[in-house]
């Protein structure tokens, strides 16, 4: 190692001590090994991207108008591609014009964005618990204490919301449809008290939305932003789950004061998001039926979620309890009394299967005796044989115990 003059530990410490690895991205290292069935990492199927009709559209571009494709663009993004957003949401009732619409490289900078423009240093943000472990790193980005809003089978409870509730909130974050990690939605009553609540309280909502098109049961329930009253929340969408993750093209639709500032950290953060990319998308969905394309998805992971639900109630010792999500691309599984999922890992990779421990998305150390297991990016054949060794891991853990 080259010897240099400057203390960097020291320095990034100082500088940057509040960032930390998430453990999803950190077991991915593990789940390339081809002999492990991962159903750590949030993917879907690799064989379902519309990779040809992906190439066509680039091909497309690149041959109508590559200066344009290739040059800077604007910081809010192509304004084909924010009208596209603005007509698809229109469709579920959230009521918004492109200028509402600024394109982000993924919804994992949108959440970096909303965190710079609401929190600061000391302020507290309110979580759902469980929570998504990459909007807990975003946020804590910004030096920021996090608070847990417990909830019950129909979304985070208003009245813990209000216990939680001080000087100094900066914002409360949710996954109201299929949630990550634990596959739950919250109902109609319950999202029209939480906006009734929030805008009592002067309370900034952030709706993480990500999975709503991947619905496989029951009726679809709208959205915050387009329920009476929703106009204030903060929406984020991508295309990752419906088209690829690897584009890295999601969304923010926010009240117009909030975009502007949304777009002045942008600048600031990147410029713009990929020109070329979201020109692609724009012409994809010219060309191909995107909705036909996110029902081919829709019946091949509702057979995968089936499996797994299936080979759960056949493997796993009695105690085990998991949810049956209508949609989205997680179960969140809670073991036997006794029994931790950090422990169990290691002889779970071992045996060839991966998960991710239900600690991970706790802000207070809850969730010792939970996991979460994506069932989207395995085939049905595979799901049954990772639950197969996931059960064994627990045989080899002591479970069930000797009578």
């Amino acid at each position: 190692m080259v010897q240099t003059g400057l203390n960097w530990s020291a320095l990034l410490e100082r500088n940057g001590g509040v960032l930390r690895s998430s453990a999803i991205r950190d077991l991915l290292s593990v789940t390339e090994r081809p002999d492990v069935i991962s159903f750590a990492g949030g993917l879907p199927a690799p064989e379902l991207f519309p990779a040809d009709g992906l190439r066509a559209a680039f091909d497309a571009v690149l041959r109508d108008d590559p200066g344009g494709a290739l040059q800077y663009g604007p910081t809010p993004g192509h304004r084909p591609l924010r009208e596209l957003v603005a007509e698809r949401l229109g469709r579920r009732g959230v009521v918004c014009e492109a200028d509402d619409v600024v394109i982000t490289t993924g919804s994992q900078q949108a959440l970096d964005l909303v965190g710079r423009v609401l929190a600061r240093r000391g302020m507290r943000v309110l979580v759902e618990t469980p929570s998504y472990v990459g909007a807990l790193q975003a946020f804590a980005a910004r030096e920021v204490s996090f608070a847990a809003c417990p909830g019950d089978e129909d979304g985070p409870r208003v009245d813990a919301l209000r216990d939680r509730f001080g000087a100094g909130c900066a914002l409360l974050y949710t996954v109201p449809t299929f949630q990550n990690p634990s596959g739950g939605t919250m109902t109609l009553e319950r999202r029209r008290e939480l906006l009734a609540s929030a805008r009592d309280l002067g309370l900034p909502l952030v709706e993480d939305d990500p999975y709503a098109e991947l619905r496989y049961d029951g009726e679809a329930v709208p959205p915050l932003r387009a329920l009476p009253g929703g106009d204030d929340v903060i929406h984020l969408g991508t295309f990752s789950k419906v088209l690829s993750p690897g584009l890295r093209l999601g969304w923010v639709v926010a009240p117009r004061e909030v975009t502007e500032r949304i777009v002045l950290a942008k600048q600031g953060a990147d410029l713009h998001t990929n020109e070329l990319v979201q020109r692609a998308v724009v012409r994809f969905c010219r060309d191909n039926d995107l909705d036909a394309h996110v029902g081919t998805l829709c019946a091949a992971y509702r057979e995968r979620r089936d499996a797994m639900v299936a080979a759960l109630a056949e493997l796993m010792p009695a105690g085990t309890t998991w949810t049956r999500p209508e949609g989205g691309m997680f179960l969140w599984v809670t073991l036997p009394a006794g029994l931790e999922a950090l422990p169990l890992l290691a002889d779970a990779v071992e045996r060839g299967v991966a998960f991710v421990p239900g600690t991970a998305f706790h802000i207070d150390g809850g969730g010792a005796g939970s996991l979460r297991l994506n069932f989207t990016n395995s085939a049905p054949e595979r799901i049954r044989e990772g639950v197969a060794r996931l059960a064994a891991a627990l045989g080899r853990a002591g479970w069930p115990p000797e009578s």
